[in-house]
């Protein structure tokens, strides 16, 4: 089993993250696993956790806290996620494309 820790392949661990990874699972027991800065669609996201749900996974963000935090206090209420696995281009006034959450495209998975 793998320790892999999800985060935008656009963003950088800081060093207290780093030293907390390495603490609690031990030096070069992690690795990154980098999601495209234009983001995975639904079936991607569904071909990682086939590929990738026997590993340890760490989200490296604060909502998915929340998401596991409801979850394991579910007690048979349901919960839903509400979700856009568009992205879109834009480009800022210095000439910099970014990736951007969709306007349109939004879905409500219920669990």
């Amino acid at each position: 089993m793998k320790n892999q820790v999800i985060i935008n392949e656009q963003h950088t661990l800081l060093q207290d993250q780093v030293d907390l990874l390495n603490h609690v699972y031990g030096v070069g027991m992690w690795e990154r696993l980098d999601v495209p800065a234009s983001g995975w669609t639904k079936d991607e996201m569904e071909a990682v956790v086939a590929e990738n749900g026997h590993n340890n996974l760490i989200f490296a963000s604060p909502i998915p806290l929340l998401i596991g935090m409801v979850a394991a206090k579910n007690n048979g209420k349901q919960f839903a996620v509400l979700y856009n696995d568009r992205r879109e281009k834009k480009e800022l006034p210095n000439g910099k494309i970014i990736m951007t959450v969709a306007q349109t495209g939004w879905q409500l998975e219920q669990f």
